[in-house]
């Protein structure tokens, strides 16, 4: 399963706060079929079929093939004063 820093937790508790996202809402990862690609946005709530992992109260919910792209990854933050940005480590 994918693990999340406490950074990248961070960043996704202070997304769901700006952006007015329900306390049962999230960042939701999915794999783009056309591109391959994995993409993400906030969600109110996981799909029925969505993994659901928490952290230090961030919610980040997964579909299936998300959830198998990143299996055994880390979801890392980068915060600085001028950007934040996500990326995946091994």
């Amino acid at each position: 399963m994918l693990e999340i820093t406490e950074e990248a937790a961070s960043l996704v508790r202070t997304l769901a706060d700006r952006g007015s996202v329900p306390q049962s809402g999230g960042l939701r990862l999915v794999l783009n079929p056309d591109t391959d690609s994995l993409s993400m946005g906030m969600a109110a709530a996981p799909d029925t079929s969505d993994a659901v992992i928490t952290r230090a109260g961030a919610r980040l919910f997964l579909s299936p093939p998300a959830a198998q792209r990143t299996q055994g990854r880390r979801l890392c933050a980068e915060i600085t004063d001028t950007r934040a940005l996500f990326f995946l480590d091994a």
